[in-house]
């Protein structure tokens, strides 16, 4: 393959889609390769939650996607908290801060949907399926472009190489870049009901056994996520089934006749946080780059901030010499968001029941404090979302 590329993205997820589009769009000649045959991908039936925060609805409006999105994306306006007693309850709401909205949930699917639609459209990138990188070099000359040795036998030039394929990315391994793991011990279940419940509110439950999270998509219909503690697995499923008596019991308090669970997925709850995401001119976006704790809702959200990043400095500096650092910063404050869901709202210590308590008085008791703690964990601190404006 003779043709050089500004760009080479691997993997033709969520967020390898978007920064190819994004990248084309900003003039960049892209390549997207993607390992699978994404015209024959399998489609599931259900419902496959994807919560996007209210920095996130700016990012994809700013990207010019939003009213393709918005046809299916339901708004959340209110956020109900709970950690193990009723004297550990908090409620947020969009009005708080001032925004119609705290953020969306959309079905997974087809926001790819919508990335690839686009994609398929700009002149400015190929795709290729059914093909992956095996290995990389860095040509010896002034231009010290990067040369991948992919599948099929041919190699593909590029100035840059966006890193997306995955928490196991092969490219990772082939750059010798360590991540730190963390194993929660934990396994999280996703499964959609039909329930009554408050329209445009969301829910999470801290308890010894795991965090618990409701969240609407339509009208009658929501995703329950159940991030259990293994020990306690067989206290909500019997035979691989769902023990609905046990569920129902943990969102008794916000939520009424739940039935109708249709399984989405399972999976462990090991993480890991790449140790560096920048090596010459190759970058790790995504879940190479992280893979998070579902709590908050922190991966996509923060992928996508990484992307509005990468696209910002580029337009500044033509390179990476600022995006590592900036990207970093980001990475950090999300990682300690987590660990403060994980590590303090869920745990049983008795110090840390102190801590959970003392901190939903404050927020409750202070508009000012409730502010910056939605701020926080919308990821709009130091971001000017109410001079951009609200939908």
């Amino acid at each position: 393959m003779n043709k050089k590329y500004d760009f080479l993205i691997s993997g033709a997820g969520l967020v390898g889609a978007l920064t190819a589009l994004q990248l084309a769009k900003h003039g960049h000649s892209c390549c997207l390769i993607e390992k699978n045959n994404l015209l024959k991908s399998t489609t599931l039936k259900n419902y496959a939650p994807l919560s996007l925060n209210y920095r996130s609805f700016l990012i994809l409006k700013k990207f010019g996607l939003w009213d393709q999105v918005e046809k299916y994306a339901y708004p959340i306006k209110k956020l109900n908290l709970k950690s193990f007693s009723s004297l550990n309850r908090l409620s947020l709401e969009s009005a708080d801060i001032g925004l119609n909205n705290l953020g969306y949930v959309v079905d997974r699917r087809s926001l790819l949907s919508t990335f690839l639609d686009a994609l398929t459209q700009s002149s400015k990138a190929d795709i290729i399926e059914n093909n992956h990188i095996k290995d990389i070099e860095i040509e010896s000359s002034r231009d010290n472009y990067i040369i991948s040795k992919i599948e099929s036998g041919k190699t593909i030039r590029s100035s840059y190489l966006i890193v997306s394929d995955g928490i196991d990315s092969r490219i990772k391994n082939i750059l010798n870049i360590e991540s730190e793991i963390i194993d929660y011990s934990q396994s999280s279940y996703i499964y959609n009901a039909k329930a009554d419940f408050e329209e445009n509110t969301a829910i999470q439950i801290f308890n010894k056994h795991g965090i618990f999270a409701a969240i609407p998509y339509e009208k009658d219909y929501l995703s329950i996520v159940l991030s259990l503690h293994k020990k306690f697995e067989e206290k909500y499923f019997n035979d691989s089934k769902p023990n609905e008596d046990a569920i129902k019991t943990i969102f008794k308090k916000y939520i009424k006749n739940i039935s109708s669970f249709e399984f989405v997925s399972k999976y462990s709850l090991i993480t890991s946080r790449a140790n560096s995401i920048i090596k010459d001119n190759i970058l790790l976006l995504g879940n190479s780059s992280q893979l998070l704790h579902p709590v908050g809702a922190q991966g996509f959200n923060l992928a996508l901030r990484n992307l509005e990043t990468l696209l910002n400095c580029i337009q500044v500096d033509s390179d990476f010499s600022n995006v590592s650092d900036l990207i970093n910063s980001d990475r950090k404050t999300a990682f300690s968001n987590v660990d403060y869901a994980t590590n303090i709202f869920a745990s049983e210590l008795l110090l840390s029941k102190i801590i959970t308590f003392t901190t939903y008085k404050l927020v409750k008791s202070s508009p000012a404090l409730k502010t910056k703690f939605l701020e926080k964990i919308l990821g709009l601190e130091g971001y000017p979302y109410l001079s951009i404006g609200t939908k």
